[in-house]
This record gives C-alpha cells, structure tokens and sequence, in this order.
C-alpha cells in the first residue's frame, strides 16, 4: 500500500482538473463550487473560505474529500485514461497517414475499434 506523500505525487494538478472536467458534476454542488474555485480559478483557501462564508479549514477539507473523490472516480471508470489513449492513438494514425503508412494505420485503426468493443460486421 502506497503512502499519502506517494498519492500526493502520482497525482497532479493537471490531473485534478481534468478529472473535474469529466466527474465534477458528480460531485455536490458546495464541492463542486469549491473545488472549481481552487483547481480551475486557482484561489488560495483564504480566497475561497471569503466567498463561501466556509472557514479556512472547511475549505481545506472540501479540497481534499474532493480530490480523494474525483481520484476515486477516476480509479474506477478510467474515462480520462481512455480519452488520452484515445487521443494519442488518433494522432498516431494521423502520423502513418501523412507518411503514407496505409497499411499500419489501418491496423492502429482495427485496434482503436478493438478497444471500443466494435466487432468486424459493425465496423462496415
């Protein structure tokens, strides 16, 4: 089992506010509010704790359930790591197809279709 501090530096600033992009409308209004004023506005706590009427450490802790959750949501449903695979795969057809690699840009795409679950008769 890995440490906070390990957590704490597998997980980026980057990667919390892509998360809230895709899973921020599952978390509660005030989290969301919160965490949006902080990864997205780039508040300090003081900032968010005067618009939000929360203290200081209330803010804290919405910051850190938060990030615990969006991490949570990620852990399970991969929606980010799945776009990222997702985008990095298109603009490796793009690459074999603008060096004239039909061939293997049509194996890359059978592979992207593999991985949507889409079978032979469905790709026609």
């Amino acid at each position: 089992m890995k440490n906070s501090c390990e957590q704490c530096e597998r997980v980026t600033h980057t990667d919390l506010c892509l998360w809230l992009d895709f899973y921020g409308d599952l978390l509660s209004e005030r989290q969301l509010q919160v965490m949006t004023y902080f990864y997205a506005d780039d508040l300090s706590l003081a900032e968010i704790a005067d618009l939000t009427g929360l203290t200081r450490q209330g803010v804290h802790e919405q910051v850190r359930r938060g990030a615990s959750r969006l991490e949570e949501f990620e852990r399970k449903l991969r929606l980010a790591e799945r776009e990222g695979a997702l985008s990095r795969a298109l603009l490796y057809v793009k690459s074999l197809l603008s060096s004239g690699e039909i061939e293997e840009a049509l194996r890359a795409v059978d592979e992207l279709l593999d991985m949507f679950g889409l079978s032979e008769s469905e790709r026609s």
